[in-house]
């Protein structure tokens, strides 16, 4: 099953990874980036990613109103 995907405003996404990775254990390992298995972990499982991975969605998650208004 497939899970929808969902885009989330940069401040948001980037407010949750750090929520997240200051509760790992292994913040600090030199073999372990904590930021990289959030990421992977919201992108590959979740279907999270920034907004700012979209061509036609502005900062606020939202399609440009010229867009809004041609579709």
């Amino acid at each position: 099953m497939q899970t929808a995907e969902h885009y989330l405003p940069d401040e948001t996404y980037d407010a949750l990874v750090k929520a997240l990775t200051d509760k790992m254990g292994f913040q600090n390992h030199p073999l372990i980036c904590a930021r990289t298995e959030v990421l992977t972990a919201l992108g590959e499982i979740a279907n999270i990613w920034p907004a700012s991975v979209l061509d036609d969605v502005d900062v606020n998650g939202e399609m440009p109103e010229e867009e809004r208004e041609a579709a």
